[in-house]
């Protein structure tokens, strides 16, 4: 079909997207404010300087910083899940998540967010309580998956309950990452891999 007759998209499709993508762009710069400075302390306007955004574009996008922070949450949750699947895929829980403490252990930031937003989150009244919520559970689950993947490889004691096994699991990821905030000495991939051993079939 000769150029001429090209349709070109509709104008508000081409400003939508380009919108997703300013969208996207501001979420991700944002995880690396929360990651270097925190959340409690920054207001919706210094994050917007720091971002390099006008505070009114910010609120045109997200309304306020608890939404801000909800699709850091999302797009954290998206990114880390795929980097995680494909690393378990290739090594195996048992081998991966060793890896996993020892990538964390690069992201101080970040994982000092992720530790916070827990904490606060436990209160039902707090923006992200849902979605800190669920992503526990998720998290939970695939762990749970995981580990039967293992069993079925045959590298997995028999004796071993799976839901418990996974409860056990999620539960020292996250307390050997608080534990390592307040003691950069401690080795959370050797505490990980030290539980890990104990699972497997000998």
């Amino acid at each position: 079909m000769p150029d001429s007759d090209a349709v070109a998209p509709p104008d508000g499709r081409t400003r939508y997207a380009n919108g997703e993508r300013r969208r996207a762009a501001i979420v991700d710069a944002a995880m690396e404010v929360f990651a270097e400075q925190g959340y409690n302390n920054l207001s919706l306007r210094q994050i917007a300087d720091a971002v390099g955004v006008s505070h009114t574009l910010l609120r045109h996008h997200f309304g306020n910083k608890e939404k801000l922070l909800e699709a850091v949450l999302i797009r954290r949750e998206e990114t880390e899940s795929e980097w995680r699947a494909s690393l378990f895929a290739e090594h195996g829980l048992l081998e991966a998540l060793p890896l996993i403490m020892e990538h964390n252990a690069a992201i101080p930031g970040l994982i000092q967010l992720d530790t916070v937003m827990r904490a606060e989150a436990v209160n039902p009244d707090h923006p992200a309580h849902d979605y800190i919520a669920g992503l526990a559970r998720r998290f939970r689950a695939a762990v749970r998956a995981d580990l039967q993947s293992e069993r079925d490889a045959g590298h997995l004691r028999d004796d071993i309950d799976l839901d418990l096994a996974a409860t056990q699991l999620t539960a020292l990821i996250e307390g050997v990452q608080t534990e390592w905030l307040l003691d950069r000495g401690v080795d959370m991939a050797a505490v990980i891999r030290d539980f890990a051993n104990r699972l497997r079939q000998t």
